[in-house]
């Protein structure tokens, strides 16, 4: 199928209301129109996702972001045209037109342009922007390739836009912006390959007033609960160089049965007769290269055959980029030991 071909049938299943996979340059999202709420209602029950997580308005100009936020602002503006297109989501205040089911109910709404040509053209095909978490299951790894959201939703049957392997491989920086009277409040929700020196930079450059605010309510964020990103066996993750996997293991398996089964609707992996063998994950030194193939080795490790993917964490791995990254591993691991 030619990338017209896929453009075209893309752009029929979302106005008959169906989903379908978006490529984007951060992680594939499952993607469907803002102005049906019978569409929105299917992201959430074909990835099982609960309604308490909101969603991401994907946009194809800053003309189109402008119309569903109460409020865009100068700040907004600055941040848009140096980070857009690109892996920057920006919570806003919600306008009245956006469905509540995309914003879990607040009065904000988290908007970012995406930095892949086959998204921009089918937001622009279709003339109204997208709704798209990434395309997996609740919880779990996120896709990184048109192969992976075909697995995923394979009794779905989901149609994938084939826009090849993502480039970044981790989902978006995300940014609280709060315009005040005398300041910019803001305050990073989630991170990302934008890093808040760089949005520091931008703000300094322009000449705004502004404060970051570390303790926030991170409900406004998609992915925020404790653990996200799992695979289908333990991921687990060791801060100490030097222990043997045997002493690990013991460790593991003590420290797993006593987890619950559960949590913040996320399940998370115990195998029955308990963990016996560790695949090891190894990334690259350079934490942008790691972000890319992190959630693709993830998935490979998992079908190796061990009981758990053992994942040690060196102490070269610091640095804002080595953050972001570490912010998805945490929340994929059941367990961190020392």
């Amino acid at each position: 199928m030619t990338p017209n071909e896929g453009l075209a049938k893309a752009k029929r299943i979302l106005e008959e209301g169906g989903v379908v996979g978006l490529p984007t340059e951060t992680v594939y999202g499952l993607a469907a129109r803002i102005d049906m709420p019978s569409a929105i209602k299917r992201i959430f029950t074909t990835k099982e996702r609960p309604f308490f997580d909101p969603l991401i308005v994907h946009v194809a100009s800053i003309e189109q972001a402008k119309k569903v936020t109460a409020y865009w602002g100068p700040a907004s503006q600055a941040l848009a045209e140096q980070f857009w297109p690109g892996p920057l989501t920006l919570i806003l205040p919600r306008d009245p037109s956006v469905n509540s089911m995309i914003t879990s109910g607040l009065d904000s709404v988290g908007i970012r342009m995406p930095n892949h040509p086959l998204a921009l053209a089918l937001i622009e095909e279709v003339g109204v922007p997208l709704a798209a978490p990434s395309a997996n299951k609740f919880g779990r790894t996120s896709p990184t390739s048109p192969s992976h959201v075909r697995l995923e939703f394979k009794e779905e049957n989901v149609f994938v836009l084939d826009g090849g392997e993502c480039q970044i491989g981790i989902e978006s920086t995300v940014l609280l912006v709060r315009h005040r009277p005398d300041k910019v409040e803001l305050s990073i929700l989630r991170r990302g390959h934008v890093l808040r020196s760089e949005i520091e930079r931008v703000l300094t450059d322009g000449s705004f007033k502004f404060e970051f605010i570390d303790i926030v309510d991170k409900r406004e964020s998609p992915g925020h609960m404790k653990h996200h990103y799992m695979p289908p066996i333990p991921l687990i993750v060791c801060r100490s160089q030097d222990r043997t996997e045997p002493d690990i293991l013991n460790e593991v398996n003590q420290k797993l049965a006593l987890l619950p089964d559960e949590i913040e609707n996320v399940k998370i992996q115990k195998p029955a007769g308990g963990i016996r063998s560790c695949q090891k994950l190894t990334l690259s030194a350079d934490p942008v290269l790691a972000a890319r193939e992190f959630y693709s080795k993830l998935r490979e490790s998992a079908e190796r055959g061990a009981d758990c993917i053992l994942f040690y964490q060196e102490p070269e791995h610091r640095g804002e980029r080595w953050d972001s990254l570490f912010d998805r591993i945490n929340k994929a691991a059941s367990l961190i030991i020392g």
